[in-house]
């Protein structure tokens, strides 16, 4: 039983061995088949910029360079070079139209400088007239001092504001002030009984609530009367300015400035109107620029397809041919495309191999495993079986004589029954050899008998009194 269990054990080391190299070799194959994608994709980049360049150079090169690959498409590259033509065209056209756009915008600029110059002049010639007369400097008068009162309050409101926030709070964090403040103390709102009143006066004496009220209340009550006093300080600025406008729009009317005045109006919207025609139309110009880099940079829908075709007829080309193809070319930017292509044929060559070696190692592996699986299953088996025939009644009934041999034999040719006999006399202290050969005949019949029986070799115990041998499973 020892030896299967060591046997089993030994074949599950071999498994987890066998197991652990087929997860390095698994994990190993997919770092390779991850950069085999990655390659592969970086590859198709590869050529469809090369097609891309060939394309271009079959443009302005011999036919040779790449037209002969498309000559399936050669009416798809006459009609994209028509449509080059025509896109070169719309656009020209379009700038012509921004071009005069941009002069109209300029000229209706000019026109709106000028009005506003003579506007402007006029304007000035009636301030020097109207402040010559007596009446209108009363109300320009009246009007400034207006504004500097007004200005005077607000700067006072926002002053008291600005105090309020810095200093409001220290009183309102202190708890005793704020106790006798709602509680209104020092006023005649304040009731309490005598004793409450006695110690709310020691609470006022200790932080010297009179002078703090005295400072919060200012602090909280002068910022809103002074907003309101800013409030009314603007709305007389505004009653002061209306007789001083009224008084020189009507001086600009008599000297005829409502004409000015339409004028300016009209040349500012003619200045709107141009800049915004002349901003919708930069966008057109812009969408057609962006047709054309893409035409030109072959990812419109039908330089998509050309290009997909040429890729895929250059991908099946040899790598001499490819040589000779971007050596035609003047640009060197194809020499370096075909380069990297050229690596990573070759990264990916080497790995093809190196997953089909680690594909058959793993193959071997797998053999093993499964044999070694196989041995686990049949050591298994076996030490299943041989706890089980152990464990059954049948063998503990079958199996006393055969342990008795093992366990009793002796160098002499006595038989089992015998040396069992011998024992018990041995343990039952025979006195003689006459007594004892006599005590050895009794047991040994008496042993035999007790063995064809099957009862007097049992399970359960050690040796008991009346000639029965028992055992607990083991000597």
């Amino acid at each position: 039983m020892r030896d299967l269990n060591d046997a089993i054990a030994d074949v599950e080391t071999d498994i987890g061995q066998v197991q652990a190299q087929l997860a390095t070799r698994g994990d190993q194959c997919r770092e390779l088949i991850k950069e085999q994608e990655a390659l592969h994709g970086r590859v198709r980049e590869d050529f469809n910029a090369l097609a891309r360049l060939q394309a271009e150079a079959a443009i302005d090169s011999p036919p040779m360079v790449a037209r002969d690959l498309l000559q399936q498409s050669s009416a798809d590259l006459q009609r994209r070079d028509r449509k080059a033509a025509v896109l070169a065209d719309e656009l020209q056209a379009l700038l012509d139209i921004e071009q005069s756009l941009q002069q109209r915008s300029q000229e209706a600029v000019a026109a709106r400088d000028a009005a506003g110059g003579q506007w402007q002049a006029l304007q000035n010639q009636v301030d020097t007239t109207l402040e010559a007369e007596p009446t209108y400097r009363v109300l320009q008068n009246d009007l400034q001092l207006a504004e500097a009162r007004a200005d005077t309050v607000e700067r006072m409101a926002a002053s008291a504001q600005s105090e309020h926030d810095a200093k409001a709070g220290a009183y309102q964090a202190d708890p005793i002030f704020m106790y006798l403040h709602r509680r209104s103390f020092g006023s005649a709102a304040y009731r309490g009984w005598p004793l409450v009143r006695t110690v709310d006066g020691w609470l006022a004496e200790l932080c010297g609530f009179d002078r703090a009220r005295r400072e919060y209340a200012t602090l909280v009550e002068l910022p809103p009367y002074l907003q309101e006093h800013a409030g009314r300080a603007r709305a007389d600025v505004e009653a002061a300015r209306q007789p001083v406008q009224q008084a020189r729009d009507a001086a600009l009317a008599d000297a005829g400035g409502d004409p000015l005045r339409q004028q300016l109006q009209t040349a500012q919207g003619e200045v709107a109107q141009a800049l915004l025609a002349e901003q919708l139309h930069r966008q057109t110009v812009d969408a057609k620029q962006a047709q054309i880099d893409g035409f030109r940079s072959w990812t419109d829908a039908e330089g998509g397809a050309l290009l997909t075709a040429l890729a895929r007829t250059l991908s099946a080309k040899s790598m001499d041919d490819l040589y000779r193809r971007v050596a035609a070319t003047a640009s060197g930017e194809d020499d370096a495309v075909l380069e990297r292509i050229h690596r990573s044929r070759l990264r990916l060559g080497e790995i093809d191999g190196m997953v089909g070696e680690h594909t058959r190692e793993m193959a071997v592996l797998k053999k093993r495993l499964d044999s070694l699986q196989a041995a686990r299953r049949s050591y298994q088996a076996a030490a299943d079986i041989e706890r089980q025939a152990y464990e059954a009644p049948s063998y503990r009934a079958a199996a006393p004589a055969t342990v008795a041999a093992s366990f009793f034999s002796t160098t002499s040719s006595r038989s089992t029954t015998r040396s069992s006999g011998s024992l018990f006399d041995l343990l039952a202290g025979g006195s003689s050899s006459s007594s004892s050969r006599s005590s050895f005949s009794s047991s040994s019949s008496s042993s035999s008998s007790s063995s064809s029986s099957g009862s007097s070799f049992r399970s359960g115990g050690g040796i008991s009194g009346g000639g029965g041998f028992k055992t607990g499973g083991g000597f």
